[in-house]
């Protein structure tokens, strides 16, 4: 199945509404203005969506447990605003759902299929609309594609696409700092 991409104007229509709705919905990276040197965020952006007595401590850890630089892990550093808006929806459902098994965030987008979620049809995960469409969305060029659920797999981690990115902070959120930002409570 790798390669092919979903076709019709369903599946464009979806990504169509995600951007939307992403755009006009609170995300996973709060802004707080003036307390960047207080907490270390970049730019003062907390990475998750931390509950509030979580942010301080969350944020160090993340920081502490970087794979890379920061700019290339998670929502913050995205400057492309679209790629940004669905970087967060993915990383606030991710939050929502409690799909963030230890770092292990697959079972978010493929849900009771793991084994067989890179064909079209199976994935039944609590985010498959969110990150279905940040998996299409390529940061770097500012630009969209229709991937399928094999290029969405492929895209895990992948900093160039938003779900990548989303994906990325997640795994270090869940397996490095999960106490620290609150994960799974």
């Amino acid at each position: 199945m790798k390669g092919r991409i979903v076709s019709g104007n369903v599946a464009g229509g979806l990504l169509a509404i995600l951007v939307m709705a992403a755009v006009s919905l609170p995300g996973a990276c709060k802004r707080k203005d003036g307390d960047a040197a207080a907490t270390g965020t970049l730019g003062g952006c907390l990475e998750t969506n931390p509950r509030p007595e979580k942010g301080a401590s969350c944020q160090a850890c993340l920081q502490k447990n970087w794979n890379g630089s920061p700019v290339n892990e998670g929502c913050c550093g995205i400057d492309d605003a679209v790629g940004r808006q669905l970087c967060e929806t993915v990383s606030a459902c991710i939050r929502a759902t409690g799909c963030n098994l230890a770092g292990d965030t697959t079972t978010c987008y493929c849900g009771t299929h793991q084994a067989t979620c890179d064909q079209v049809g199976q994935p039944n995960g609590p985010c498959v609309p969110q990150i279905t469409a940040a998996a299409g969305r390529q940061i770097v060029t500012k630009t969209n594609d229709k991937p399928s659920p094999a290029q969405i797999m492929e895209r895990y981690g992948d900093v160039k696409y938003a779900q990548g990115r989303a994906a990325n902070i997640a795994a270090i959120a869940g397996a490095f700092c999960a106490a620290d930002c609150g994960i799974g409570k």
